[in-house]
């Protein structure tokens, strides 16, 4: 079940990355006509929203503070339809490699599984011909605002180079945890009922292996170091270096489409 997983992460993803991408560039420019681009408007409405959402929700769950959650359907400046939206990160300086891969990525990693189960949905005859048609309409939309945004892409760079050695720490630990965790559920023949339940098994271990080297880290600093008042180069190594705003100025990070 967890070489499953594996698969989803390693195939599925990416291919709902491509084809979201692809398609969202291909019918954007189109010009389907009056009827036809208030449909195309509406489309990519809804993925919009499902977008932004899932950002402001992997802020939540990775603790980047964050506000000014807008979707809008209209252009500011010229009144046309032209469906965007944005999420503002407080603390941009201080936000870590991980917390920017996963609020970037947050719409495809939260909306691959929503478009899941939207179409077992839609394809289920055992369903209202109505409702499948809304869950259809839907996983579409959400197929379409899947990718993200360049803006969203470049805050994962700016989030490695901000500290290059915790960033390759954070990737350790990913691997390592991940590693471990199959080691558990194959020896234990873990079985959950949902593929995606698995990712909190590697979460834990990732919690608990961050934390566990930083206390052992800690423990033989207070034996080596007198009382823990000297750091030892390896701590430096485990707790992320904090970045700060210039005097009298503010950074946002929106997440425009």
């Amino acid at each position: 079940m967890f070489g499953e997983v594996l698969l989803i992460s390693l195939s599925v993803f990416p291919f709902i990355y491509l084809i979201g991408y692809a398609s969202y560039k291909f019918l954007y420019v189109k010009d389907l006509g009056s009827i036809g681009n208030t449909f195309k408007h509406l489309l990519f409405f809804v993925g919009v929203i499902v977008h932004e959402l899932s950002h402001r929700t992997m802020c939540a769950i990775t603790g980047v503070p964050a506000y000014n959650t807008r979707v809008k359907y209209r252009d500011e400046t010229s009144g046309r339809a032209a469906p965007h939206g944005s999420v503002t990160p407080r603390q941009r300086f201080q936000m870590s490699f991980l917390q920017a891969f996963l609020v970037c990525f947050a719409p495809l990693l939260i909306g691959a599984w929503i478009i899941y189960f939207l179409l077992q949905v839609a394809l289920s005859s055992s369903f209202d011909p109505v409702l499948r048609i809304i869950a259809a309409f839907c996983s579409i939309s959400i197929l379409l605002a899947s990718s993200p945004s360049r803006g969203d892409l470049s805050f994962v760079k700016f989030g490695y180079q901000n500290d290059p050695q915790h960033s390759q720490y954070q990737i350790f630990l990913v691997i390592l945890s991940f590693l471990i965790s199959w080691g558990l559920v194959g020896a234990f023949n873990i079985i959950l009922p949902y593929e995606f339940f698995y990712y909190f098994i590697i979460i834990l271990g990732y919690i608990i292996l961050k934390y566990s080297l930083i206390s052992i880290n800690i423990l033989v600093g207070k034996i080596r170091y007198r009382k823990g008042r000297i750091q030892s180069k390896v701590k430096r190594r485990l707790i992320r270096r904090r970045f700060r705003p210039e005097t009298g100025k503010r950074y946002y990070m929106d997440y425009e489409e």
